[in-house]
């Protein structure tokens, strides 16, 4: 009686490091209808023509994206709601961040309040 073969796999190797992504796009929700192309001042989005999502349209994808500056413009636009937009704290903002929040300027007061 001989013992079955039994295939192995090498084991996977880790996941490359991939750098901060600034925009998430929800491809199946797209319906191609280009404005967030339009709207991107830094051309980084155009049409996946070669690719068609469950609805039957042509996703807008990243063609870019190390041009992107997380202006958000893509996502104030789209009806669909497919973007999500993320960038990183600049650390000079963190840096310029008060630590002690009695040393954080007071706002002055709003005169249509009244007390």
């Amino acid at each position: 009686m001989s013992t079955p073969l039994v295939a192995t796999r090498a084991p996977a190797a880790a996941p490359a490091a991939t750098p901060f992504d600034r925009l998430l796009i929800a491809t199946d929700r797209c319906k191609g209808c280009e404005l967030c192309v339009n709207a991107c001042p830094e051309h980084v989005l155009a049409l996946d023509r070669g690719h068609v999502n469950a609805l039957g349209y042509n996703p807008v994808r990243a063609v870019a994206m190390e041009h992107c500056t997380s202006c958000a413009l893509c996502a104030r636009v789209c009806p669909d709601v497919v973007f999500t937009v993320r960038a990183p704290r600049p650390a000079r903002a963190a840096a310029a961040l008060p630590d002690d929040p009695a040393r954080t300027p007071a706002l002055p007061a709003d005169p249509r309040r009244t007390p």
